[in-house]
């Protein structure tokens, strides 16, 4: 009796264990698909899916179509950011911009402090060698944006997913342009911005642009552009960045530029000027006192003088150690509110 009950618990295994595993692949794989979406309900395999590892992601897109949009989905991958940070700090990841042997190709790499290797991420065939670079380092959410001078064009790149989107095509700039990469929060979508100058017999001085993902071609910016009474900052900001190849910094949902104070004839306390990704709107932000006390300070606070984002807040690093009378110490201030342009001093 027991061995009949046995028997009959073997072929049915048998039996079931032919109609999950046919030798068909593909039918193989529909049932196993299917087979798991029965068992698991949508969250739960989505919770399942957000805790996997960047590695796991990227073999698992090739599972069906549905996975592969699922995981190259802008909401995805700012969940599985969000769990990855409280779960278990993935290592920071740095983009490097590599020739390849052919004439028009080149390829990017993602290496982290602590592996022993570079990882190819994708080569972009149209870049030609030593044209392309970085323009805004990874932000919160993991993307990263490239420029090609020969072209010119801007790509904005995913690491996670391994995604790249080539931008439309851009007027080029009448003298000087800074370009930033932002998310706007609201909309959940990244925007890249242009400051643009022109030169002193331009009609129109300066001008911004934006491209948000899916347009056609970059539009003017919704708030306006550049108010009159910052034209001046716009214009030091851009001829800046444009010069020092400093692009602007993404913090607390703005565009940071800083003001070179070479090319300011009068002193101000806003060396910073900000542009609102929801809003499309510029600002300014006071500096941390003291700054540019003297006529020493006017010629070479270009130099001294950068923004950074430390601790998910914007800071500023003031280089004194060679300065005239020496000084010797390296600060960083961190900005604590923006309307009073309240600094404390962080290290």
């Amino acid at each position: 009796m027991m061995d009949s009950s046995r028997r009959k618990s073997a072929e049915a295994a048998m039996i079931t264990g032919a109609q999950v595993f046919p030798s068909n692949n593909k039918r193989k794989k529909a049932l196993l698909l299917s087979l798991c979406a029965r068992l698991l309900p949508d969250e739960m395999m989505l919770e399942v899916l957000l805790r996997l590892p960047v590695k796991s992601i990227l073999r698992f897109r090739a599972v069906c179509r549905a996975w592969a949009a699922l995981f190259s989905s802008e909401d995805f991958c700012s969940h599985h950011m969000a769990i990855s940070k409280v779960v278990r700090p993935a290592p920071k990841l740095l983009m490097l911009v590599s020739p390849t042997t052919g004439l028009n190709s080149t390829a990017m790499y993602s290496c982290s402090p602590s592996g022993s290797r570079d990882d190819l991420l994708f080569t972009v065939d149209t870049a030609r060698r030593n044209s392309m670079g970085i323009v805004t380092p990874s932000t919160d959410h993991g993307l990263t944006l490239l420029y090609d001078d020969a072209v010119p064009a801007y790509y904005v790149c995913n690491a996670a997913t391994r995604a790249i989107t080539r931008l439309p095509p851009h007027g080029s700039p009448t003298y000087r342009s800074a370009t930033g990469l932002g998310f706007d929060a609201r909309t959940r979508e990244y925007k890249v911005v242009r400051l643009i100058t022109g030169g002193c017999g331009d009609k129109e001085r300066n001008k911004c642009e934006v491209y948000t993902p899916g347009a056609a071609c970059w539009r003017p910016a919704a708030g306006g552009g550049v108010p009159f009474r910052l034209s001046r900052y716009a214009i030091s900001a851009a001829i800046h960045a444009a010069t020092h190849k400093v692009p602007p910094v993404f913090a607390n949902g703005l565009l940071h530029w800083f003001i070179g104070p070479s090319l300011i004839a009068t002193r101000t306390r806003a060396p910073i000027l900000t542009f609102s990704l929801t809003d499309e709107t510029f600002g300014c932000v006071r500096s941390p006192p003291p700054f540019w006390t003297s006529e020493v300070d006017l010629r070479y606070g270009s130099e001294k003088e950068h923004l950074v984002v430390m601790d998910d807040r914007l800071c500023m690093v003031r280089d004194l150690r060679n300065t005239i009378p020496r000084d010797g110490t390296l600060e960083i201030w961190k900005l604590v509110d923006y309307s009073p342009g309240e600094w404390s001093l962080y290290h």
